[in-house]
Order: C-alpha cells, then sequence, then structure tokens
C-alpha cells in the first residue's frame, strides 16, 4: 500500500453527492494512513510570516470542530523551522469556518491532535523549506504526520461573483495537475506567466508550494476529484510516498557532470 503523505483538498465541500466522492475517497485514504497528528494548511489564514498554531485545543469560533492540539509537534516544527534558517513564531488562531467544516467531512472523529499553520506569502523555495522542515520536525519525535492542505488551484474571485467563465481558470488548473500527476511539482511555478496572472492562482499557490515541501516535488500523485464553477477550479489530490524516480527529458549521461568511482 502507497505511504499517504498530503491531501489538497478545496475549502468548500460540495453538497451534491456525486460531486462530493472525491472527499470521501480523501477521508477513507486519510483513515487508512492512520496519522499521529494532522497539520492542517489553510490558504484562509495568511500571515506576514511562518506562522505556527500551538495551543492545547484547536478549534472554530463556531465549535463546529474541536481536537487536541498538536503542541509537541508546533514546538518541534518551530525548532526545526530556526534551525533551516527561516523565522517561524507560535500564535494562536481558531480554525477557519473552512477548515473546520473540511475536518469535519475528513475526521470527523477529532481523535487525532492537529497543527495549523498559516500560508506566508514567500518564495515558491522559502515555503518548500519551511515543509521540509514540517516533514523533518515529524521524523524528530517518531510521529506519522499527514498534511491537508485547504484552497482551490485557481480563483477569480469577480469572474466568480459575476457568474462568468474565466478560460484562463480551466487551462491554469489543468496544467497545474498535469505536472502533479506527472510527479513534476517542481515545473508548477514555471508555468507561463501571462496565463498566471490571468487564471489568479489561489494565494499565489504558496499552500502548494508549502505541501510539496512536505512531500518532495516528485512526489506521486492521485487526482481524487475536481470541482469547476465560474471562476473556480479546484480538486482533491492525494500526494504518496514517490516509489520511483521520475522519468525526465534531460541532458543525456554523457551530458552532466557525475562524481568519480574512485
Amino acid at each position: 500500500m502507497r505511504e499517504l503523505l498530503a491531501l489538497l483538498v478545496p475549502r468548500e465541500v460540495p453538497a451534491d453527492k456525486a460531486r462530493a466522492a472525491g472527499f470521501e475517497k480523501a477521508q477513507m485514504l486519510l483513515a487508512a494512513a492512520r496519522p499521529d497528528a494532522i497539520v492542517v494548511i489553510d490558504a484562509g489564514w495568511r500571515p506576514r510570516a511562518f506562522a505556527v498554531g500551538r495551543s492545547g485545543t484547536v478549534a472554530d469560533s463556531d465549535g463546529l470542530y474541536r481536537a487536541q492540539g498538536a503542541d509537541n509537534l508546533a514546538a518541534a516544527l518551530i525548532d526545526t523551522a530556526m534551525e533551516f534558517g527561516l523565522p517561524a513564531f507560535a500564535e494562536q488562531a481558531a480554525l477557519s469556518p473552512h477548515a473546520a467544516a473540511v475536518l469535519q467531512e475528513l475526521w470527523p472523529a477529532a481523535d487525532v491532535p492537529i497543527l495549523p499553520l498559516g500560508v506566508a506569502t514567500a518564495s515558491p523555495s522559502l515555503l518548500q523549506e519551511f515543509g521540509q522542515a514540517i516533514a523533518a520536525a515529524g521524523r524528530r519525535l517518531g510521529l506519522r504526520v499527514v498534511a491537508v492542505a485547504i484552497g482551490a488551484i485557481a480563483h477569480d474571485h469577480q469572474a466568480e461573483h459575476d457568474q462568468r467563465e474565466n478560460p484562463s481558470v480551466r487551462r491554469f488548473g489543468d496544467l497545474v495537475l498535469e505536472r502533479l500527476e506527472q510527479s513534476c511539482g517542481g515545473d508548477l511555478f514555471d508555468i507561463d506567466g501571462a496565463l498566471w496572472v490571468q487564471a489568479q492562482p489561489e494565494t499565489d499557490l504558496c499552500h502548494l508550494a508549502l505541501l510539496l515541501g512536505t512531500t518532495g516535488v516528485d512526489a506521486e500523485c492521485e487526482v481524487l476529484g475536481r470541482w469547476e464553477g465560474p471562476g473556480l477550479f479546484a480538486a482533491a489530490v492525494a500526494f504518496y510516498r514517490a516509489e520511483t524516480l521520475p522519468f525526465r527529458a534531460t541532458a543525456g549521461w554523457d551530458a552532466t557532470e557525475h562524481p568519480k568511482p574512485w
């Protein structure tokens, strides 16, 4: 069985049963993974730097979802991030309504510690380093950690409000899923700049960069479902530990440098 490392899910749980099938599969995968802690990367929480939710209890303001906080993991993450040269800080913040609704769907038992993370505005490389710190902190404590990123792929709020189609949203979303399915997460930020601007990626894909840091950009991905609407492209995607190295059609062996065996 493949090792689940992370999930990307939309902020809205689809009401239609057929469209909710992707959420149901995500829930089954998460249950089968039996995590010791769940790291929640919430695209709706946008701190200025690397904010780590550290508290004894994690809950939303309406009390829809309440779980134990992953205080030991939070402390280890802050220490590890500082060792990586990334300024991280603890912050007490309520779960957003979207995060609470998604967790209620994915882990209704609420019997696993939750670590909420804000999505800082930073370069993809720094975000991926912070994601690597998440994975390293889990290993340091011997915990089985699964990350769940909550957010869309592209979101044109004006088009959504006007109920009109933005063709760039679908084109961009298709390219993102294509690269993920090819284990080429590192190529997401090479998508054409004009299309990037027109599609208006959610958080400039900062939440996805953070997620890819925890899994590695070569993680094997499975698209569980996709949701499209006026100005919106979202998907449920499972990220697994890479079992094979992805094929790269790049320079041949003779054109690259390699260490000598002597």
